[in-house]
């Protein structure tokens, strides 16, 4: 006998040894006989759980947003109404000067300073104009610009000074003559 030949006894040993170390299904031909059924079951099972786990992401999803838009919502009307937190309407300066030029200034004391909301009527067409805040102790300090022109204007100013320390607003021109003062 060649030495690199093994006999059927040998080969039948060998195959006894194999077959009580593997499963069973190892020695299978061929795939089961409901094969196709498994498959169809295991796919059936994958898409399933795939559609559980998108449907809970989406229901996570909008949960998330609804709390991110009403916590927005919530912010907003909170500092909304906290922007008049501190503030107190001091007083309402008036005043109209011998040209017919007209100046309503509503002075608010905020924690941050003055706040000023001026209503000017009577300017030149084409007048560049200054808002100045003018104190008890002579300092000025400017609160807004603009042009005028022909009608009413409105404009929001502000200037790091108490209202209790403001003793007049005044309109000026370029040259800081007042048009018109407030007080």
């Amino acid at each position: 006998m060649a030495p690199n030949v093994l006999d059927t006894n040998e080969l039948n040993e060998i195959d006894t040894m194999l077959m009580e170390e593997l499963p069973p299904e190892a020695a299978l031909n061929g795939p089961p006989q409901n094969a196709d059924h498994l498959l169809l079951r295991t796919l059936g099972t994958v898409r399933e759980e795939r559609h559980q786990a998108v449907r809970r992401r989406g229901r996570i999803t909008a949960v998330t947003s609804t709390f991110v838009v009403a916590g927005v919502l919530a912010g907003g009307v909170w500092l909304g109404q906290g922007l008049g937190v501190g503030e107190t309407a001091d007083a309402l300066l008036q005043g109209t000067s011998s040209a017919g030029a007209h100046l309503a200034v509503q002075v608010t004391d905020t924690e941050s300073g003055l706040r000023l909301v001026a209503t000017v009527d009577g300017m030149q067409d084409g007048e560049a104009c200054w808002l100045v805040v003018h104190t008890k102790d002579g300092r000025n300090f400017t609160a807004g610009s603009w042009r005028a022109h022909d009608g009413e204007v409105t404009l929001a100013g502000s200037a790091m000074v108490r209202a209790g320390d403001v003793a007049r607003v005044s309109v000026v021109d370029h040259d800081r003559r007042p048009l018109v003062t407030a007080s």
